[in-house]
């Protein structure tokens, strides 16, 4: 009996194999009727893949992160999402206005910004801000990027499931830093952006090693001293040689007398008490708003220091964002700065000329007279 159903069994195989013979089919076809892939069905699914993977090159491309990483993005980025405030500013500087700011650090969008970047508006109606990975998602952002302390790891992880990219951009503490936030953020939006963030790191550089030359020549006892303070709530802070001030500052000639200043953490700055002002006694004061100006002016405590007997107690220029922090529109805090500690050597420099000029080469935005003045005046 076994010997019969192997007889049978044969025949069949037989007769199977004969009838594929007859219909042009393979061994491998006839096999695939069992789950095994046929040689036409491997080479058709390797072809997909192929193309699948050509198509994802298509649609993708890498930029390098502040350390170095490469990041995989979408090729064409039409909905980003800057993490601070200076990175909406340097966006829209490099994008000219093409709204593709989709979230952002909303805290830090003024009216101003709004009314010289109009496109912020259409391209955010519904204020949705970078912070929270719920509205990155909700505003169909295809990158973000900021410093890395921004997001944690929880929150990383919730982008990447999203299909969002991240690109961390952390060394932002020196001119240095910034251009290569200038960059990489240039990389990101897109080839014009690239070539205009290239164009403006050459005017940063610039107006830097312009103030560093003019004041090259001075000697130490020729060097007035100055210190970066601010006011809020009854309170004073300042910033040492770690912060972006330090670098304009130096290079417009002037030494900070908080360079080497160990101080309790306030904010992005270091808390400073009035016996310490005292101390220092700067021959400059330089404040981050009018407020702030009145409030030292006022300062008993403060009234024998230099600085404010001579009056010398000045506000940083503020247009988009301050002067004397990170951001784009620091390329013209050390021609100010120059015009304010060594006048002379920076007779021929017409500050509201440089506001005017960078407005409407940078933000496509035409200030006048009235505008330019409420820039320098720090309002």
């Amino acid at each position: 009996m076994k010997n019969t159903n192997a007889r049978i069994a044969a025949i069949s195989l037989s007769l199977l194999l004969a009838a594929g013979a007859l219909n042009g089919c393979s061994g491998s076809e006839v096999a695939s009727e069992t789950g095994v892939l046929s040689e036409s069905e491997t080479e058709s699914i390797s072809q997909e893949e192929t193309q699948a993977e050509s198509q994802e090159e298509t649609d993708s491309r890498t930029v390098l992160d502040s350390q170095g990483n490469e990041v995989v993005i979408p090729n064409e980025i039409t909905k980003a999402a800057p993490a601070i405030g200076a990175f909406a500013q340097m966006t829209e500087m490099l994008t000219e206005g093409d709204g593709k700011i989709v979230a952002a650090a909303t805290k830090n969008i003024s009216d101003y910004f709004k009314e010289v970047f109009p496109d912020y508006v259409e391209s955010n109606p519904n204020n949705y801000d970078a912070g929270s990975v719920e509205d990155l998602i909700a505003a169909g952002a295809q990158v973000a990027y900021g410093p890395s302390s921004v997001y944690s790891d929880e929150q990383l992880a919730q982008l990447e499931d999203a299909g969002i990219a991240f690109v961390a951009i952390d060394n932002i503490t020196t001119v240095d830093g910034m251009c290569q936030a200038f960059s990489i953020i240039g990389d990101i939006l897109g080839e014009e952006e690239a070539e205009r963030a290239q164009e403006f790191v050459e005017y940063y550089q610039n107006s830097i090693s312009d103030s560093r030359e003019r004041t090259s020549d001075l000697t130490e006892d020729e060097r007035k001293t100055i210190l970066n303070l601010n006011y809020a709530a009854g309170a004073y802070s300042t910033t040492n040689s770690q912060d972006i001030c330090h670098e304009y500052m130096t290079a417009a000639g002037a030494v900070n007398v908080a360079a080497d200043y160990v101080g309790e953490a306030a904010g992005t700055a270091l808390a400073v008490d009035r016996e310490q002002i005292v101390a220092w006694n700067p021959e400059i004061i330089i404040v981050g708003s009018n407020e702030g100006k009145d409030a030292i002016l006022s300062d008993s405590a403060l009234s024998g220091i230099t600085a404010v007997k001579n009056g010398d107690v000045y506000v940083v220029p503020t247009g988009i964002y301050r002067w004397n922090v990170r951001s784009g529109e620091g390329a013209m805090m050390t021609p100010w700065l120059g015009t304010i500690v060594y006048p002379d050597k920076f007779s021929d420099v017409d500050m509201k000329q440089i506001v005017k000029d960078f407005f409407g080469n940078f933000y496509n935005y035409e200030l006048d007279e009235a505008g330019v003045e409420k820039v320098l005046a720090g309002e």
